[in-house]
């Protein structure tokens, strides 16, 4: 007699034959042991290892964050990439458990180097309403869940975009933060952010103009901040 544990492998196998899962990156039939992206495209990541490396080469670009305490990316950002491709199947493809995928995937290495006994809180950039509605999810929360699970930390949504401004796409430096000035609020008071160490997390970094306004209402309030993202452009 089958046990429960054969009769589910059993069956398992028979859905993969049928119903195969690709890779989210080049599309190819993944194996049992594979998740979301094969061992091929897994080593193409081009993984910036930052959180090894406390203050690295981001921290000169947040100059509005006084005292950021960690600034990392997961990988580096390049047109054609890998890490461009799930970042895309992500935010434009309905793929919400990717993002949680790649959370998790940080957040194994986070824990690695005890990031997680450091932290206190994690949020993210929020989207605003109208965007959210039309998405019916932040690719940032995905994310943030990832990280939260493998961490064993509390995410937390404490910031709220408050108007929608124009994608930031083909904006420069300059326009970029000029875009993103007073959008966003806490949703949180004082006496709840105040002393925390909260890890701040977005899918992409480009100059960083976004995360830095999402950050200054709960600098306001008296957090420590760090900063996550997925990926980062060089």
């Amino acid at each position: 007699m089958l046990s429960t544990q054969s009769f589910s492998v059993i069956v398992s196998d028979f859905v993969s034959l049928f119903f195969p899962n690709y890779c989210c990156a080049c599309n190819l039939t993944l194996s049992k042991s594979e998740e979301f992206i094969c061992t091929h495209c897994r080593a193409e990541l081009s993984e910036t290892n930052m959180h090894k490396n406390q203050p690295n080469v981001l921290h000169p670009q947040f100059f509005e964050i006084p005292g950021l305490t960690y600034a990392m990316a997961f990988c580096w950002f390049k047109k054609g990439s890998v890490i461009q491709k799930l970042l895309h199947q992500l935010k434009y493809d309905g793929n919400e458990e990717l993002g949680v995928f790649l959370g998790e995937l940080y957040g194994k290495q986070l824990r690695e180097y005890q990031y997680h006994e450091k932290i206190d809180i994690i949020t993210t950039v929020p989207l605003h309403y109208l965007k959210y509605r039309k998405r019916g999810y932040n690719q940032s929360d995905k994310i943030a869940e990832g990280l939260a699970s493998s961490l064993e930390l509390p995410f937390l949504k404490l910031i709220k975009k408050e108007v929608n401004r124009k994608s930031q796409t083909r904006k420069d430096r300059l326009q970029r933060f000029e875009n993103v000035a007073s959008t966003f609020s806490a949703l949180r008071t004082k006496e709840s952010i105040c002393g925390k160490h909260i890890l701040v997390v977005d899918d992409v970094l480009t100059t960083g103009a976004t995360i830095q306004s999402a950050c200054q209402p709960l600098l306001e309030k008296g957090a420590k901040i760090s900063i996550l993202t997925i990926a980062a452009v060089k």
